[in-house]
Protein backbone atom coordinates (compact mmCIF):
# COMPACT_ATOMS: atom_id res chain seq x y z
CA UNK A 1 0.00 0.00 0.00
CA UNK A 2 2.65 2.65 0.78
CA UNK A 3 4.56 1.80 -2.30
CA UNK A 4 1.51 2.11 -4.52
CA UNK A 5 0.82 5.62 -3.09
CA UNK A 6 4.46 6.79 -3.34
CA UNK A 7 3.80 5.67 -6.97
CA UNK A 8 0.75 7.43 -7.59
CA UNK A 9 1.93 10.87 -5.67
CA UNK A 10 5.56 10.32 -7.68
CA UNK A 11 3.62 10.16 -11.02
CA UNK A 12 0.89 13.02 -10.21
CA UNK A 13 4.28 15.40 -9.00
CA UNK A 14 6.19 14.64 -12.46
CA UNK A 15 2.80 15.69 -14.20
CA UNK A 16 2.58 19.20 -12.46
CA UNK A 17 6.40 19.96 -13.74
CA UNK A 18 5.66 18.73 -16.98
CA UNK A 19 2.82 21.15 -17.21
CA UNK A 20 3.96 24.04 -15.30
CA UNK A 21 6.81 24.35 -17.60
CA UNK A 22 4.38 24.24 -20.73
CA UNK A 23 2.37 27.12 -22.43
CA UNK A 24 -1.23 26.49 -23.12
CA UNK A 25 -1.38 23.87 -26.30
CA UNK A 26 -4.56 25.12 -27.80
CA UNK A 27 -5.58 21.99 -28.14
CA UNK A 28 -9.84 21.14 -27.92
CA UNK A 29 -10.35 20.18 -24.27
CA UNK A 30 -11.15 16.87 -25.65
CA UNK A 31 -8.52 15.72 -26.44
CA UNK A 32 -6.56 16.04 -23.22
CA UNK A 33 -9.33 14.51 -21.05
CA UNK A 34 -7.33 11.53 -20.44
CA UNK A 35 -4.82 12.90 -19.03
CA UNK A 36 -5.72 15.97 -17.43
CA UNK A 37 -7.86 18.55 -17.14
CA UNK A 38 -7.33 22.34 -17.75
CA UNK A 39 -8.69 24.45 -14.16
CA UNK A 40 -8.65 27.82 -14.05
CA UNK A 41 -5.98 28.53 -16.12
CA UNK A 42 -3.35 25.80 -15.10
CA UNK A 43 -3.44 22.03 -16.61
CA UNK A 44 -3.60 19.64 -13.62
CA UNK A 45 -3.47 15.64 -13.09
CA UNK A 46 -6.91 14.30 -12.90
CA UNK A 47 -6.40 12.68 -9.35
CA UNK A 48 -8.94 9.20 -8.95
CA UNK A 49 -9.50 11.00 -5.71
CA UNK A 50 -12.19 9.11 -2.80
CA UNK A 51 -16.25 9.88 -3.45
CA UNK A 52 -15.33 12.64 -6.42
CA UNK A 53 -13.70 15.01 -4.02
CA UNK A 54 -12.56 18.13 -5.35
CA UNK A 55 -8.32 18.04 -6.77
CA UNK A 56 -6.20 20.82 -5.09
CA UNK A 57 -7.26 24.13 -5.72
CA UNK A 58 -4.96 25.54 -8.59
CA UNK A 59 -4.50 29.46 -8.63
CA UNK A 60 -5.00 31.19 -11.96
CA UNK A 61 -2.09 31.69 -14.11
CA UNK A 62 -3.09 34.86 -16.10
CA UNK A 63 -3.80 33.94 -19.33
CA UNK A 64 -1.69 36.48 -21.08
CA UNK A 65 1.25 34.58 -19.43
CA UNK A 66 2.52 31.95 -22.33
CA UNK A 67 6.17 32.13 -21.56
CA UNK A 68 6.78 28.32 -19.93
CA UNK A 69 9.07 30.23 -17.41
CA UNK A 70 6.67 32.83 -16.32
CA UNK A 71 4.35 30.33 -16.06
CA UNK A 72 5.86 27.81 -13.54
CA UNK A 73 7.55 31.34 -11.52
CA UNK A 74 3.65 32.06 -11.32
CA UNK A 75 2.68 28.96 -9.86
CA UNK A 76 5.52 28.41 -7.72
CA UNK A 77 4.49 31.75 -5.85
CA UNK A 78 1.30 31.60 -5.85
CA UNK A 79 0.65 27.71 -5.66
CA UNK A 80 -1.51 28.12 -2.28
CA UNK A 81 -3.32 30.71 -2.26
CA UNK A 82 -6.52 29.10 -2.72
CA UNK A 83 -5.42 26.25 -0.20
CA UNK A 84 -7.21 27.08 3.12
CA UNK A 85 -4.48 25.81 6.23
CA UNK A 86 -7.17 26.28 8.76
CA UNK A 87 -9.93 23.94 6.82
CA UNK A 88 -9.19 20.81 9.07
CA UNK A 89 -11.24 18.78 7.19
CA UNK A 90 -9.57 19.20 3.70
CA UNK A 91 -6.07 18.81 5.91
CA UNK A 92 -6.51 15.19 6.05
CA UNK A 93 -7.89 14.82 2.53
CA UNK A 94 -4.80 12.96 1.03
CA UNK A 95 -5.82 13.21 -2.77
CA UNK A 96 -5.92 17.58 -2.12
CA UNK A 97 -3.18 18.12 0.70
CA UNK A 98 -1.00 15.10 0.34
CA UNK A 99 -0.95 15.53 -3.57
CA UNK A 100 -0.63 19.04 -3.84
CA UNK A 101 2.82 18.66 -1.28
CA UNK A 102 4.10 16.21 -3.45
CA UNK A 103 3.41 18.48 -6.60
CA UNK A 104 4.75 21.72 -4.82
CA UNK A 105 7.91 19.52 -3.14
CA UNK A 106 8.72 18.70 -6.97
CA UNK A 107 7.86 22.59 -8.24
CA UNK A 108 10.07 23.43 -5.76
CA UNK A 109 13.24 21.07 -6.55
CA UNK A 110 13.20 21.70 -10.24
CA UNK A 111 13.07 25.31 -9.98
CA UNK A 112 15.80 27.04 -11.36
CA UNK A 113 16.32 29.95 -9.39
CA UNK A 114 17.34 28.72 -5.84
CA UNK A 115 16.79 32.35 -4.26
CA UNK A 116 13.24 32.45 -6.25
CA UNK A 117 12.26 28.68 -4.79
CA UNK A 118 13.35 29.52 -1.22
CA UNK A 119 11.54 32.61 -0.93
CA UNK A 120 8.34 30.86 -1.77
CA UNK A 121 9.10 28.21 0.92
CA UNK A 122 8.98 30.42 3.28
CA UNK A 123 5.97 31.76 2.29
CA UNK A 124 4.52 28.42 2.41
CA UNK A 125 6.05 27.64 5.46
CA UNK A 126 5.12 30.82 7.11
CA UNK A 127 1.40 30.09 6.18
CA UNK A 128 1.20 26.19 7.41
CA UNK A 129 3.22 27.18 10.98
CA UNK A 130 0.47 28.88 11.76
CA UNK A 131 -1.87 26.45 12.60
CA UNK A 132 -0.84 23.89 15.16
CA UNK A 133 -3.17 20.96 12.98
CA UNK A 134 -1.36 22.69 9.53
CA UNK A 135 1.69 22.30 11.20
CA UNK A 136 1.77 18.69 12.29
CA UNK A 137 -0.08 17.92 8.41
CA UNK A 138 2.47 19.14 6.78
CA UNK A 139 5.40 18.51 8.86
CA UNK A 140 4.32 14.78 8.78
CA UNK A 141 4.34 14.80 4.95
CA UNK A 142 7.72 16.34 4.19
CA UNK A 143 9.38 14.24 6.77
CA UNK A 144 7.79 11.28 5.19
CA UNK A 145 8.39 12.27 1.37
CA UNK A 146 11.59 14.20 1.48
CA UNK A 147 13.34 11.93 4.26
CA UNK A 148 12.09 8.42 4.15
CA UNK A 149 14.64 5.88 3.01
CA UNK A 150 11.70 4.44 0.93
CA UNK A 151 10.46 7.37 -0.83
CA UNK A 152 11.40 7.95 -4.37
CA UNK A 153 11.20 12.07 -3.92
CA UNK A 154 13.46 11.48 -0.69
CA UNK A 155 16.07 14.80 -1.07
CA UNK A 156 18.30 15.77 2.32
CA UNK A 157 19.22 18.83 1.17
CA UNK A 158 15.56 19.88 -0.02
CA UNK A 159 14.55 18.95 3.22
CA UNK A 160 16.85 21.21 5.05
CA UNK A 161 15.91 24.24 2.81
CA UNK A 162 11.68 23.02 4.24
CA UNK A 163 13.14 22.39 8.16
CA UNK A 164 14.92 25.90 7.86
CA UNK A 165 12.00 27.82 7.14
CA UNK A 166 9.64 25.60 9.93
CA UNK A 167 11.80 26.10 12.45
CA UNK A 168 11.93 29.73 11.77
CA UNK A 169 8.36 30.45 11.51
CA UNK A 170 7.50 27.27 14.44
CA UNK A 171 6.02 28.80 17.84
CA UNK A 172 9.02 28.57 20.10
CA UNK A 173 6.26 26.80 22.59
CA UNK A 174 5.63 23.47 19.63
CA UNK A 175 7.55 20.40 21.72
CA UNK A 176 8.64 19.47 17.86
CA UNK A 177 10.86 21.76 17.46
CA UNK A 178 13.62 19.41 19.20
CA UNK A 179 12.81 16.89 16.83
CA UNK A 180 13.17 18.65 13.99
CA UNK A 181 16.06 20.39 14.63
CA UNK A 182 17.77 17.14 15.38
CA UNK A 183 16.80 16.31 11.34
CA UNK A 184 17.64 18.95 9.82
CA UNK A 185 21.14 18.66 11.73
CA UNK A 186 21.09 15.07 10.47
CA UNK A 187 19.73 15.65 6.66
CA UNK A 188 22.76 18.92 6.52
CA UNK A 189 25.79 16.60 7.16
CA UNK A 190 27.16 15.03 4.24
CA UNK A 191 25.43 15.79 1.77
CA UNK A 192 27.06 15.25 -2.25
CA UNK A 193 29.60 18.31 -3.05
CA UNK A 194 30.72 18.50 0.33
CA UNK A 195 33.88 17.04 2.12
CA UNK A 196 32.83 13.86 4.80
CA UNK A 197 33.07 13.92 8.35
CA UNK A 198 35.79 12.24 9.55
CA UNK A 199 36.15 9.93 11.87
CA UNK A 200 37.96 7.11 13.57
CA UNK A 201 37.31 3.05 13.17
CA UNK A 202 39.56 0.29 14.69
CA UNK A 203 40.72 -2.53 12.63
CA UNK A 204 40.21 -5.96 13.67
CA UNK A 205 43.73 -6.45 14.74
CA UNK A 206 43.10 -3.15 17.13
CA UNK A 207 45.28 -0.35 14.95
CA UNK A 208 43.54 2.89 14.86
CA UNK A 209 43.07 4.60 11.68
CA UNK A 210 40.70 7.69 10.70
CA UNK A 211 38.37 7.95 7.25
CA UNK A 212 40.67 10.87 6.54
CA UNK A 213 43.49 8.50 6.68
CA UNK A 214 42.50 6.08 4.41
CA UNK A 215 44.36 5.96 1.01
CA UNK A 216 42.51 5.38 -2.62
CA UNK A 217 41.22 6.96 -5.15
CA UNK A 218 37.39 6.77 -4.82
CA UNK A 219 36.04 5.32 -1.45
CA UNK A 220 33.18 3.23 -1.22
CA UNK A 221 31.59 3.35 2.60
CA UNK A 222 29.78 1.07 3.40
CA UNK A 223 28.06 1.18 7.13
CA UNK A 224 26.93 -2.24 8.28
CA UNK A 225 25.80 -5.13 10.69
CA UNK A 226 26.47 -8.35 10.19
CA UNK A 227 22.97 -9.50 11.71
CA UNK A 228 21.45 -6.88 9.12
CA UNK A 229 19.55 -9.07 6.40
CA UNK A 230 19.37 -6.10 4.25
CA UNK A 231 23.06 -5.75 4.74
CA UNK A 232 23.97 -9.56 3.67
CA UNK A 233 21.78 -8.90 0.62
CA UNK A 234 23.72 -5.87 -0.35
CA UNK A 235 26.89 -7.68 0.24
CA UNK A 236 26.60 -10.46 -1.14
CA UNK A 237 25.59 -8.04 -4.38
CA UNK A 238 29.11 -6.20 -3.64
CA UNK A 239 31.06 -9.01 -3.54
CA UNK A 240 29.38 -10.60 -7.04
CA UNK A 241 30.35 -7.62 -8.78
CA UNK A 242 32.85 -7.35 -11.28
CA UNK A 243 33.04 -3.87 -12.09
CA UNK A 244 33.57 -3.21 -8.31
CA UNK A 245 36.61 -6.38 -7.98
CA UNK A 246 38.30 -4.73 -11.23
CA UNK A 247 37.96 -1.30 -9.34
CA UNK A 248 39.20 -2.34 -6.23
CA UNK A 249 41.93 -4.81 -7.43
CA UNK A 250 43.34 -2.03 -10.26
CA UNK A 251 43.58 0.43 -7.03
CA UNK A 252 40.95 2.99 -7.94
CA UNK A 253 38.16 2.19 -5.90
CA UNK A 254 38.45 1.21 -1.81
CA UNK A 255 35.88 -0.26 0.10
CA UNK A 256 35.85 0.77 3.44
CA UNK A 257 33.48 -1.72 5.54
CA UNK A 258 32.89 -0.09 8.94
CA UNK A 259 30.36 -2.10 11.76
CA UNK A 260 28.33 0.28 13.58
CA UNK A 261 26.92 -1.14 16.12
CA UNK A 262 27.58 -2.39 19.64
CA UNK A 263 28.67 -6.55 19.61
CA UNK A 264 32.29 -6.60 18.71
CA UNK A 265 31.90 -10.79 19.14
CA UNK A 266 29.35 -10.91 16.39
CA UNK A 267 31.20 -8.40 14.34
CA UNK A 268 34.64 -10.83 14.46
CA UNK A 269 32.72 -13.53 14.18
CA UNK A 270 31.80 -12.89 11.00
CA UNK A 271 34.51 -11.08 9.51
CA UNK A 272 35.12 -14.13 7.29
CA UNK A 273 32.39 -13.33 4.72
CA UNK A 274 34.10 -9.75 4.17
CA UNK A 275 36.57 -9.53 0.93
CA UNK A 276 40.12 -9.63 1.91
CA UNK A 277 40.72 -6.63 -0.22
CA UNK A 278 38.65 -4.47 1.14
CA UNK A 279 39.49 -2.47 4.77
CA UNK A 280 37.40 -3.47 7.27
CA UNK A 281 36.97 -1.68 10.89
CA UNK A 282 34.12 -0.89 13.83
CA UNK A 283 34.01 2.90 15.06
CA UNK A 284 32.88 1.40 18.54
CA UNK A 285 29.43 3.01 18.02
CA UNK A 286 30.30 6.49 17.84
CA UNK A 287 29.08 7.28 14.72
CA UNK A 288 25.41 6.30 15.79
CA UNK A 289 25.95 7.87 19.15
CA UNK A 290 27.68 11.67 18.25
CA UNK A 291 25.17 11.17 15.34
CA UNK A 292 28.21 11.48 12.56
CA UNK A 293 26.67 10.25 9.46
CA UNK A 294 22.53 9.37 8.77
CA UNK A 295 22.11 6.12 9.48
CA UNK A 296 18.15 5.89 8.89
CA UNK A 297 18.81 2.23 7.26
CA UNK A 298 20.96 -0.30 7.41
CA UNK A 299 23.48 -0.71 5.17
CA UNK A 300 24.03 2.90 4.21
CA UNK A 301 26.06 3.33 1.25
CA UNK A 302 27.99 6.31 1.09
CA UNK A 303 31.22 7.33 -2.70
CA UNK A 304 33.62 9.87 -1.99
CA UNK A 305 36.15 11.11 -3.93
CA UNK A 306 40.21 10.87 -3.93
CA UNK A 307 39.14 14.42 -1.40
CA UNK A 308 36.82 12.83 0.60
CA UNK A 309 34.32 14.51 -0.92
CA UNK A 310 30.84 13.12 -1.32
CA UNK A 311 29.58 11.82 -4.63
CA UNK A 312 26.72 10.15 -3.88
CA UNK A 313 25.00 9.74 -0.07
CA UNK A 314 23.06 6.60 1.31
CA UNK A 315 21.87 5.12 -2.04
CA UNK A 316 21.73 1.13 -3.22
CA UNK A 317 24.47 -0.31 -4.70
CA UNK A 318 22.95 -0.40 -8.18
CA UNK A 319 22.49 3.48 -8.35
CA UNK A 320 26.17 3.88 -7.61
CA UNK A 321 28.63 4.95 -10.51
CA UNK A 322 31.85 3.02 -10.19
CA UNK A 323 35.21 4.42 -11.90
CA UNK A 324 37.10 1.44 -13.51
Amino acid sequence: MKQNLYRSMTFGAMWLVCVAMTACSGRPAGQEASAGTRQEGVETFQQDTPGGEEPFPFPDIPEVMTNPDERRSYLLQHYWDRYDFADTTLLQRAGVTEQGLVNYVALVGTHPDRAEADGAVDGFCRKMAAGEQSRQVFASLLEKYLYDPMSPLRDDALYVRFLDRLLAHAPKEDARRDRWSFLRELAGRNNPGEVATDFTYYLPDGRKQTLYGTPGGQLLLFFYDPECENCHTTLLEMKASAALAEAVRAGQVTVLAVYTEGNPDVWRARLGEMPENWIVGTDREVIKTKALYDLKAMPTLYLLDAEKRVVRKDVAFGQLAIDN
